[in-house]
C-alpha cells in the first residue's frame, strides 16, 4: 500500500496509522535537512516495530521532472510492495 508523506507530515504517525502487510511510504521533497534525516532514520525502526508487516520507503528527489519521476516512483513502489522479503529499505528516485 502506497502512503504519501508530504513536508510537515509525521512519518511515524502515517506508518502507525496504516494497516496492511506492506506499506511503502513515498517521501516527497520539501523537508529541511534535519527533518529529512529524521524521516529516513525512522524507516528501519518502524519496520522492526511493525514486523512481520513490511515497511519501505521511496524518496523523491528535489526538482525532479514530474512525469518521468512519477513513473519511476510507481515502479519503485510496485517493486517494494511485491518483494516479500524486503523491509526497512529506502530507494531514492529522481535524485
Amino acid at each position: 500500500m502506497r502512503v504519501d508523506a508530504h513536508p510537515g507530515d509525521d512519518v511515524a504517525g502515517l506508518v502507525r496509522g496504516t494497516r496492511g502487510e506492506s506499506v511503502v511510504l513515498v517521501i516527497h521533497p520539501g523537508r529541511d535537512d534535519l527533518a529529512q534525516a529524521l524521516a529516513l532514520a525512522a524507516i528501519g525502526p518502524l519496520a522492526v516495530e511493525r514486523a512481520p508487516d513490511r515497511i519501505n520507503a521511496v524518496v523523491v528527489g528535489e526538482g525532479a521532472g514530474a512525469a518521468a519521476v512519477e513513473a519511476a516512483v510507481e515502479a519503485a513502489v510496485a517493486f517494494l510492495d511485491a518483494a516479500p522479503s524486503t523491509t526497512g529499505q529506502v530507494l531514492a528516485v529522481g535524485t
